[in-house]
């Protein structure tokens, strides 16, 4: 069932968390939303949950087959923290992709939005893109995110991957007629009038797996929905494992020959004549057996020969977009008195970093060849100058001297060019790549901008210098005088979160300042204390001598004690005892929330005609008055 329910809350699990409300707004549920399909992502999903968000007005709803590593209770943080704009949908068990986007496109059609987005998990599709996408649904019923098309592409993708998307679109476009150039991507948008057409068929598909994509854009040609592609830059997963394997490779093969053969091509089904259609069913039916044999002959190939070829390529050197080395060439020193042979004075060695634009807390990839079998090696961060900045985990090279290590960027590496050097602890060859790092400002987001004094809030942020203390305070309009409300400790990933109150302070607009006390660098946000405005209700406004009356008082400070004075104001009072005409007569303390219920509190005297009870809270000063009548 589709749920925001609250969940249990561990100091492992807090993340940036964004708020796109101002103190003055309220979230009316966007048009559209995205669909994420998870399992065992619990790494990756809080900060792709939160650069969904930050792309404008997109919704998330999160599909978790019971992933094993707590993916689901990532899910109901983040709802919990985003109630109106992040939901979740749990299911038994690993029940398959095809089955989590129709569940997911169930609950988005019930919720009202009118476009659906769907995308991957792991980062590989860049939320960035969501604008364009739809942007393009504004002229067309789907919108496809293309790696295929002119200005797209893949980054860090291997070869043996690239073999067998390239080719298994190019198969699926060729068997089922699709004018369509990537067909085996999951970045895609519906507007609402598709899915509804579509949604009576997906629940008799033939596929579940990644083949899903090919099926669900063959449909929407046979509907005749106009099918727009957006180049996108398609990036290998930053976290978890890849979930392709051969199996989804075979049913790739088997549904598209399927389709091909039971309901003829997309292009064979635009046609208006279909008797014309049904005299060329024979020779399409052969063109179809002929090249599913074509499809799997080079799918089938590209498994089995890509990891070869791969290495190969490996070993000459790396491709764009990561920040290779070129091949360095370097002397081998001797290790006893004497000459080395010709082959050791020169040695190629090779590195390559994913991603050459980086921050600090990120994972830093190396991939290295060119070294000795099971060689120790020395990693390091160097400036150009060639002066060590930082020491990485050490590694050691496989049996073909080739090596992969992933390490995280230190977070107190100033902004500039650096260098990853390798270093052969017994060869001595040498390798390096260089990448520049940059500054994350910043940013912090609230649960609510508006608040009365001694009043909480929650706030949640990110950008900040990982296991650094942030200091927080509130600024007044005048950036005259500061307020320190709390210090709280970034995580190691930079990210912080917690709660404070606001102490008693004069209605107005504030500056709430996040400082970090390492990067001396703030993130600021706007903020508004509210007016206590107290109100008290009495059980009778006709008492009698010698009766006794109830308060019920709302809106003073939380825990505030108030004093309640008879017929005079504060101040005025010539005695210290608590009974009597013009003195203090009662005092009551309010409840966390500046509340108080009092049914028959306080006596009311031997006197008559109207008189005035003063309510005068001694931490805010806030003043509540009220007359009655005391008949004789």
């Amino acid at each position: 069932m589709l749920k925001n329910r609250n969940t249990r809350v561990t100091a492992e699990e807090i993340i940036a968390l964004i708020k796109e409300t101002l103190a003055e707004e309220r979230h009316v549920r966007s048009e559209n939303v995205v669909i994420v399909p998870t399992y065992n992502e619990a790494n990756i999903l809080k900060p792709l949950v939160l650069r969904i968000l930050q792309q404008g007005p997109f919704d998330v709803i999160i599909v978790d087959d019971n992933s094993p590593d707590g993916t689901g209770e990532v899910a109901e943080q983040l709802a919990e923290h985003f109630p109106e704009r992040v939901s979740v949908l749990h299911r038994t068990g690993k029940l398959g992709l095809g089955s989590a986007y129709v569940a997911g496109f169930r609950s988005a059609l019930a919720l009202d939005y009118q476009r659906i987005f769907t995308m991957d998990a792991d980062f590989s599709h860049d939320p960035g893109s969501l604008p364009a996408l739809r942007g393009a649904l504004d002229g067309a019923e789907v919108v496809l995110g293309s790696r295929y098309v002119k200005g797209g592409g893949t980054r860090n993708w291997p070869l043996r991957r690239r073999l067998l998307s390239r080719s298994g679109s190019v198969y699926a476009r060729l068997a089922l007629g699709l004018p369509v150039h990537d067909l085996t991507g999951g970045f895609k948008g519906f507007r609402r009038q598709a899915l509804e057409a579509l949604l009576p068929e997906l629940e008799t598909m033939h596929s579940n797996g990644f083949a899903f994509q090919i099926e669900t854009t063959y449909l929407c040609s046979r509907h005749g929905f106009r099918i727009v592609e957006v180049p996108i830059l398609f990036e290998d997963r930053v976290a978890g494992k890849s979930k392709m394997n051969r199996r989804i490779v075979v049913e790739g093969l088997w549904v598209v020959w399927a389709l091909r053969l039971h309901k003829k091509t997309a292009r064979i089904h635009r046609e208006a004549h279909e008797t014309h259609a049904q005299t060329r069913l024979p020779l399409g039916r052969l063109m179809a057996v002929f090249m599913a044999f074509v499809g799997l002959a080079i799918i089938l190939g590209s498994l089995i020969l890509a990891p070869r070829w791969s290495t190969l390529l490996e070993q000459a050197g790396p491709r764009h977009p990561v920040s290779p080395s070129r091949p360095r060439y370097v002397l081998a020193p001797h290790r006893r008195a004497g000459t080395a042979s010709s082959a050791a004075l020169l040695h190629p060695t090779t590195l390559q970093i994913r991603g050459s634009d980086l921050t600090p807390n990120v994972p830093l990839s190396i991939v290295g060849a060119g070294f000795l079998p099971h060689e120790p090696l020395q990693v390091t961060i160097q400036n150009h100058a060639g002066r060590v900045q930082a020491q990485l985990a050490p590694t050691i090279a496989d049996t073909t001297g080739h090596f992969y290590t992933t390490g995280v960027v230190p977070a107190n590496l100033a902004p500039g060019n650096y260098l990853v050097v390798v270093e052969g602890m017994n060869s001595h060859y040498k390798a390096q790549a260089s990448f520049e790092l940059h500054w994350i400002a910043p940013t912090v987001q609230l649960d609510t901008y508006s608040v009365k004094p001694k009043q909480g809030f929650r706030f949640a942020g990110s950008g900040f210098l990982s296991g650094e203390q942030v200091e927080i305070s509130l600024v007044a309009p005048d950036h005259g005088s500061a307020h320190v409300l709390a210090t709280v400790r970034a995580n190691a990933m930079g990210y912080i979160s917690g709660s404070t109150t606001v102490p008693m302070l004069s209605q107005g607009n504030y500056s709430l300042v996040f400082m970090g006390q390492q990067s001396q660098t703030p993130a600021t946000v706007g903020f508004n204390i509210q007016p206590l405005n107290p109100w008290v209700v009495l059980s009778t406004y006709t008492p009698s001598q010698n009766t006794r009356l109830g308060f019920n008082g709302q809106d003073f400070a939380p825990s505030e004690q108030v004093l309640v004075y008879l017929n005079e104001q504060p101040g005025q009072s010539r005695h210290a005892d608590t009974t009597g005409q013009g003195d203090v007569v009662a005092r009551i303390q309010t409840d966390a929330n500046g509340n108080f219920s009092l049914p028959a509190y306080w006596q009311v005297p031997a006197m008559s005609g109207q008189n005035t009870l003063v309510f005068v809270g001694q931490q805010s000063g806030a003043v509540a008055t009220v007359s009655f009548i005391i008949e004789p």
